[in-house]
C-alpha cells in the first residue's frame, strides 16, 4: 500500500476539495471518524495517507528543504501535553457545538491553514505531535495498534538519520547507546524513516 501513497494522497486531495466547494465538508468527518476507528488495528494511516492537511504540509516541507530555510524548533512549552490536551478538549467542545446547535464553523478549513502556515515557520511535528487535534485523537485511539514500522536491532548502526527524518517526532531515541524506537501511536506512516535508512533496518 505504502507504494501508492502519493496516488491515495492525490486523490484524497482531490475529495476534499470538491466536498469543500460543494459546502458539504461535514461528509470529511465522516470519513475521518470512520478512519479513526480503524485506527485502533492500524495506526495513524489516515494521517499518512489521507489527512488534506498532512498532503499539502509534505509539499510545503519539500519545497522549504529545497530552498535551505531554517525553521524553528519546537518550542519547549508546546511539548507539554496539558497543551496538546486542551486543544483537544476545545475541538471536541466546538464540534459539539456545531452538532447542536447546526451551524456551519469552517473548523476544517481554518485547522487547514494553520497547519499549512506553521509548516513554513517550524518543524512538520509541532503540527503532527503536539497541535493537531486530529492527529490527538488517532493518537489515542492507536495505542494499542500493532500495525506500523519497526526497527531492527540486528540491521540498526544507531546512526539516527531516522530520527532526524521523522516529521512527526515518533522515533524515541533515548541515548545512542540504545537502539531508537518507533512510537507507533505517533508514526504518521510516512515512511520517510524507512526511505532514509540506509541498511534497511526499518521494515
Amino acid at each position: 500500500m505504502a507504494r501508492y501513497r502519493k496516488e491515495i494522497q492525490i486523490a484524497t486531495l482531490i475529495l476534499f476539495v470538491i466536498l469543500l466547494k460543494m459546502g458539504k465538508i461535514q461528509l470529511w468527518m465522516g470519513i475521518f471518524f470512520i478512519s479513526l476507528l480503524f485506527s485502533i488495528l492500524f495506526g495513524r494511516f489516515y494521517c499518512g495517507y489521507i489527512c488534506p492537511i498532512n498532503t499539502v504540509m509534505e509539499i510545503m516541507d519539500t519545497n522549504v528543504k529545497k530552498n535551505k530555510k531554517i525553521r524553528k524548533k519546537v518550542p519547549e512549552l508546546l511539548k507539554q501535553p496539558w497543551i496538546r490536551y486542551s486543544i483537544l478538549i476545545l475541538f471536541i467542545c466546538t464540534m459539539i457545538f456545531i452538532f447542536k446547535t447546526r451551524r456551519k464553523l469552517p473548523v476544517l478549513p481554518v485547522l487547514f491553514l494553520l497547519g499549512v502556515i506553521l509548516t513554513v515557520f517550524f518543524e512538520p511535528s509541532l503540527w503532527h505531535r503536539y497541535l493537531c487535534p486530529y492527529g490527538s485523537m488517532l493518537s489515542i485511539f492507536s495505542k494499542k495498534s500493532k500495525s506500523g514500522y519497526t526497527i531492527s536491532d540486528d540491521h540498526c548502526i544507531k546512526c539516527g538519520l531516522c530520527v532526524r527524518n521523522c516529521p512527526s517526532d515518533a522515533i524515541y531515541w533515548e541515548n545512542k547507546s540504545k537502539y531508537p524506537i518507533i512510537l507507533k501511536n505517533e508514526c504518521i506512516l510516512c515512511s520517510r524513516c524507512k526511505q532514509s535508512c540506509s541498511t534497511e533496518a526499518i521494515k
